[in-house]
């Protein structure tokens, strides 16, 4: 075993590469892949519930940094398309990563995934407020999200592999189509 120090990013890290892998995520697997032992890891998690959390949260978090990169300036209606389609992306294309997260219920038992859901919504909330009326917000964010999510899964797990339509314009499309009928109402 090893006898290096490592770290909740360590652990972290490893147990995303696990998921990317589609692997069972145990504290003995991940143990076994960072060649320590298993008790090693409560001395960062107290149980295997709190270590999915802190991936959920480390997730959604990046996901938010990365997507505020490349909106940066943008904002709108076209804002709204270009950060959806950036999640959207990023959740095909981490596919078992995104299914692990949105498997996970919402809770506010542990601060790495309050956090992470707040940055979420200021996000949504700050390209929708140029858009959308303030009473508005909070069905066209609800919108966003479940589209999104929607097409994360269908999209990831096979469902929308149609010869005829390709699944990000229809996904562009649902969502304009929408957002205009939500904005116009």
């Amino acid at each position: 075993m090893r006898t290096a120090t490592i770290s909740k990013e360590d652990i972290i890290k490893n147990a995303i590469i696990m998921i990317e892998k589609d692997d069972n995520l145990t504290f003995s697997k991940i143990s076994r892949k960072m060649k320590i032992t298993s008790q090693s890891l409560y001395n960062y998690f107290k149980n295997q519930k709190e270590l999915e959390y802190a991936i959920v949260g480390t997730v959604i978090s990046s996901a938010c940094k990365i997507a505020q990169k490349r909106t940066f300036g943008r904002s709108g209606h076209d804002g709204v398309i270009y950060l959806s389609l950036t999640f959207r992306k990023m959740g095909v294309e981490h596919i078992n990563l995104a299914q692990f997260v949105i498997s996970h219920h919402r809770t506010n038992q542990y601060k790495i995934v309050n956090d992470a859901f707040n940055e979420l919504k200021n996000l949504l909330d700050f390209m929708l407020e140029s858009y959308v009326s303030t009473d508005k917000l909070l069905k066209a964010s609800r919108l966003i999200r479940s589209m999104v999510v929607g097409d994360i899964l269908n999209v990831g797990t096979g469902w929308f592999k149609s010869p005829e339509v390709r699944a990000e314009s229809s996904f562009i499309e649902m969502l304009n189509l929408s957002l205009n009928a939500l904005n116009n109402s």
